[in-house]
């Protein structure tokens, strides 16, 4: 058997109304105003976990539901501590500069000179062995 598999960086945006949801059927009796962000994106993160293949395409970036613009704001809190997942609170109706950044933590960009190709390595000492996975070339 022949598997193919593909490594994406993708974005998730769960808003307020449907981790309010979320929380009310854990019907904790806990409101849930009084949760800190601390307990809003662990929130987020449960419901990750526990959002079945169709349920995640509302979360993700232009699948339909949710747009690039959910992601821009002032950002209240943001989790970095884990080297797969990055998490953050953005308040949408705070207009701040969109940010660009890319949240790879202990990774390394490199992009081929020769064809473009664009990869990622971690835990890199030195980069002078390295050879492109598209074409080989030696990446400088």
């Amino acid at each position: 058997m022949k598997n193919v598999i593909i490594h994406k960086i993708v974005t998730f945006i769960f808003t307020e109304e449907q981790l309010k949801a979320f929380w009310e059927k854990k019907k904790t009796g806990i409101p849930f105003s009084s949760l800190t962000n601390e307990q809003y994106m662990k929130l987020a993160e449960e419901m990750l976990a526990h959002s079945s293949h169709s349920q995640l395409q509302q979360h993700l970036v232009d699948g339909g539901w949710r747009t690039k613009e959910e992601t821009e704001g002032l950002v209240l809190a943001e989790d970095d501590s884990r080297e797969h997942i990055h998490v953050e609170i953005v308040d949408t109706t705070v207009p701040q500069r969109p940010s660009n950044k890319l949240f790879i933590d202990r990774l390394t960009e490199f992009t081929c000179t020769n064809c473009q190709f664009s990869f990622y390595v971690r835990g890199l000492q030195t980069p002078s062995h390295i050879h492109c996975p598209s074409c080989g070339t030696t990446i400088q």
